[in-house]
């Protein structure tokens, strides 16, 4: 897994994410929308989902595939591997 930024919590009580951490925030919450859409979802979990979509706004770039973010997994396993061998 691609080395990500952790998140920050200031004095104030906010919370500050960087860098690919925000993108990847960003990938889950459209990725959890296209799951819910796809299937027979509760009205709760569409007023829950829309409620953190307002609150984050929108990527202000286009938006990296979880695999851009978080590495390939077979390539991964490939190497792990060969490590261990």
């Amino acid at each position: 897994m691609k080395y990500m930024h952790k998140a920050l919590w200031q004095p104030d009580g906010h919370l500050v994410i960087r860098g690919n951490s925000r993108a990847l925030l960003y990938r889950a919450v459209e990725d959890v929308r296209a799951e819910v859409m796809r299937h027979e979802a509760d009205a709760q979990v569409l007023r829950t989902l829309q409620a953190l979509q307002d609150m984050l706004g929108s990527y202000d770039a286009p938006l990296p595939t979880a695999n851009e973010l978080l590495g390939d997994p077979a390539k991964q396993l490939v190497a792990r591997n060969l490590l261990k061998g």
